[in-house]
């Protein structure tokens, strides 16, 4: 059994990654880290330097495990995630957001709505503070 969560170098992103590391202690769970690259080339180019980013957020928390799993988008990032979450077992998936105005939110499209319609596991969608 493992938390889930999608990789962001953005404040949301970091949000989310705190919130799975929490979440994974909170149930005695390891973490796996997905990060969705753009062609199959940089799956493994990436890994290397994204690999030290995440250890450096995530290195000082004790007791949790994790691990990095990097996967081509192939040409759509809602379901290369929800592929990845399938593949390492997740039960639960999270996910950052970012702050969208009473307009944004009628258009369907997003990552993240995606995701919540068609996740077969509970998603937590987490907001940057």
């Amino acid at each position: 059994m493992t938390v889930a969560v999608a990789l962001s170098d953005t404040p949301r992103g970091q949000a989310a990654l705190k919130a799975a590391a929490e979440e994974a202690l909170r149930r005695n769970e390891g973490l796996a880290v997905l990060h969705i690259v753009g062609g199959v080339d940089e799956v493994e180019a990436n890994d290397p330097a994204v690999e030290k980013q995440v250890s450096s957020q995530l290195d000082g928390i004790a007791g949790l495990t994790w691990k990095l799993h990097t996967a081509p988008e192939r040409f759509d990032t809602a379901e290369a995630l929800l592929d990845e979450a399938e593949e390492v077992g997740a039960t639960v998936l999270v996910i950052g957001s970012r702050h969208r105005t009473r307009v944004g939110k009628l258009f369907l499209g997003s990552i993240v709505q995606r995701v919540l319609l068609e996740s077969t596991i509970p998603v937590l969608v987490v907001k940057a503070p």
